[in-house]
């Protein structure tokens, strides 16, 4: 009896462990071009984006003929997060998103590259996802299993 009263009191004493990860529902987005003035040096940027004017600061709508790109709804700062990632240079890449968790206020965007050598073009290829709005402390971005960045979220 007194082991088991011992066990009980032991468990009560161990730590939580950490919560699970809890799965964000997210769309992505395509059929926009970077702004030529948003971060034209770097090769790769991190953007968030809660209103339409901070997304129009960085992205414009690229039309043409039969396009049938998904492009965000009028009313999706009501109430999506706005998250992307742009890879610049001599290679057109491409995204395949794999999961978008949030554990404790960090939110983790993990998602795969492939990227197309190119001998005479330049390229700005963006990942461009929603996730519902909430109270998140930071975005990791997690490209091919590896964190390449990490964005602290300030309080609206």
């Amino acid at each position: 009896m007194k082991s088991l009263l011992v066990f009980t009191l032991l468990l009560l004493a161990a730590p939580a462990t950490a919560a699970e990860p809890a799965k964000l529902k997210f769309e992505t987005y395509s059929g926009y071009f970077v702004s030529n003035k948003f971060e034209p040096q770097a090769a790769t940027s991190f953007v968030t984006a809660r209103t339409q004017k901070q997304f129009d600061q960085v992205f414009g709508v690229a039309f043409v003929m039969g396009d049938k790109s998904h492009r965000l709804a009028s009313d999706a700062f009501k109430s999506q997060l706005i998250l992307a990632t742009i890879k610049r240079g001599m290679a057109f890449c491409t995204y395949q998103v794999t999961t978008v968790t949030e554990t404790d206020g960090i939110v983790r965007l993990r998602y795969k590259t492939t990227a197309r050598k190119s001998e005479s073009a330049s390229f700005s290829c963006p990942l461009i996802i929603s996730i519902p709005q909430g109270k998140y402390r930071a975005i990791e971005f997690h490209e091919n299993n590896k964190l390449v960045k990490r964005l602290a979220i300030k309080k609206s």
